[in-house]
């Protein structure tokens, strides 16, 4: 699930700061062979720890919630195998012991899960069609800002 994918990304972003911090860019094979065996001069090795940083700061904006819904991410990938213990916790039993839903979530994907069940178990499908989304939409919103700031770019330089 993207959950796990962007989590794991942010991880990675401390991994990668720490060898920079010392100098080593082996982590990225580009870089390293730009630099070509020589320390890292270190105005060019402060913009890389500012911009990594800067990154991980910005998925953080992106998802503020990542690391804090767990049980609602759980659910939304697998709402068999886990407990809930908030406002929907008497819908979510009901969908817990639906065989057929059970059936049907082995043979459907996330999304299309969720979208089915909506009418039975709204407010389960509702938080777990918001998690299912979030990347989504925010991926084309950033992706239209971007568009449009190089649209723009364009026209002032032209």
């Amino acid at each position: 699930m993207h959950h796990d994918t962007i989590r794991a990304f942010m991880a990675k972003l401390d991994l990668w700061k720490c060898p920079i911090q010392q100098g080593n860019a082996d982590s990225f094979r580009n870089l390293n062979s730009a630099v070509a065996h020589g320390n890292l001069v270190f105005e060019f090795k402060k913009q890389i720890i500012t911009h990594v940083s800067d990154l991980k700061a910005e998925f953080i904006r992106c998802f503020p919630d990542i690391g804090e819904k767990r049980e609602a991410w759980k659910f939304t990938r697998n709402p068999f195998q886990c407990e809930v213990a908030d406002e929907v916790q008497g819908e979510f039993l009901e969908l817990k012991l639906n065989s057929t839903a059970k059936d049907d979530f082995k043979d459907m994907d996330l999304e299309t899960f969720w979208v089915k069940y909506q009418p039975v178990y709204p407010l389960t499908s509702h938080q777990a069609l918001r998690i299912l989304t979030m990347f989504g939409s925010t991926y084309l919103c950033e992706t239209a800002f971007f568009t449009l700031v190089a649209i723009k770019t364009k026209i002032e330089t032209a």
